[in-house]
């Protein structure tokens, strides 16, 4: 069994397990940046979201959505 860590085997699923590894990390990046764009729109003023092409009511729908959804 010891001879089977040192195969080509194990370097295909540790390279598979880094993969999982990197989009877990994307991912929770992703919603990580979804929560803090989120939290800044609210500090936002009218003027400020106009010139984003938001209306308060857009911001206030995108604030409210979950950090998972786009």
């Amino acid at each position: 069994m010891a001879t089977l860590l040192h195969s080509a085997e194990t370097g295909h699923a540790t390279s598979t397990f880094g993969h999982i590894v990197e989009v877990a990390s994307n991912l929770l990046g992703l919603w990580r940046q979804r929560v803090v764009t989120r939290r800044e729109l609210g500090y936002l003023d009218d003027r400020m979201l106009q010139d984003i092409g938001f209306s308060r009511l857009d911001a206030e729908r995108e604030m409210s959505k979950p950090f998972w959804r786009e």
